[in-house]
């Protein structure tokens, strides 16, 4: 009885938010070819040798969707929106906030791999100079899980009718991801594993909010009714 619930409750979730887990799959399949068919270093600089003052700006304002000081406050802001004031979301946005940053420090600890300035040396790779440079703690990328969790949260709570507004959210979420290999931070398979752990951790969460006040939500439906 439980495990169908958990089905039904999974199912219902893909099936409203169809349009953001068509994009993220088609990101994947893409992504993980690209990953068996080139090296780490043409991933790499394909993405890094291409750059220019107006990408330079661009690509530090699409890394911050990803700063983890900053999508905590965001996601508490948002309890001012009348719809978002319920035990639901205040649950999962509480939860994303400690889950998420906890399972990346644990990884990069655990890995601690070197990142591409250690490889290619400061002379080869592109960075901008107002911004820190990081030399360890590579895989995966905190920024790409940050952005993504984040983006596919707010995607899920999205009203029916605008949900559209979803293909922004995957297009601001990859270009984060890009934007840490154009800044010289991070290799493509940071990004890549960073984009599934973001996805899974936020489906996770709103799956399991579903199933402890949704249930609460269509009872009160059909009791009024």
């Amino acid at each position: 009885m439980y495990v169908s619930s958990i089905l039904s409750t999974i199912d219902h979730v893909i099936q409203k938010n169809k349009i953001i887990f068509i994009l993220f799959a088609f990101w994947v399949i893409v992504g993980g070819i690209l990953l068996t068919l080139y090296s780490r270093e043409t991933l790499f600089f394909a993405i890094n040798d291409i750059h220019s003052p107006f990408l330079d700006k661009l690509m530090t304002v699409m890394s911050g969707f990803g700063r983890g000081d900053c999508i905590p406050i965001v996601l508490c802001s948002l309890i001012i929106v009348e719809g978002l004031r319920r035990a639901h979301y205040i649950f999962t946005a509480l939860s994303f906030g400690i889950v998420l940053p906890s399972i990346i420090l644990l990884i990069k600890k655990f890995y601690g791999c070197p990142r591409p300035l250690v490889e290619f040396g400061l002379s080869r790779v592109h960075t901008v100079p107002w911004l820190d440079n990081a030399f360890y703690n590579s895989f995966p990328s905190g920024h790409t899980i940050g952005a993504f969790g984040f983006f596919m949260l707010l995607s899920f709570y999205l009203p029916n009718k605008q949900k559209l507004w979803s293909v922004l959210f995957f297009a601001l979420a990859l270009g984060c991801g890009i934007s840490r290999l154009y800044l010289g931070q991070h290799y493509f398979k940071d990004i890549y594993v960073g984009s599934l752990i973001g996805v899974m951790v936020s489906t996770v969460l709103f799956i399991v909010a579903e199933l402890l006040f949704g249930h609460r939500k269509s009872h009160k439906r059909k009791h009024s009714s």
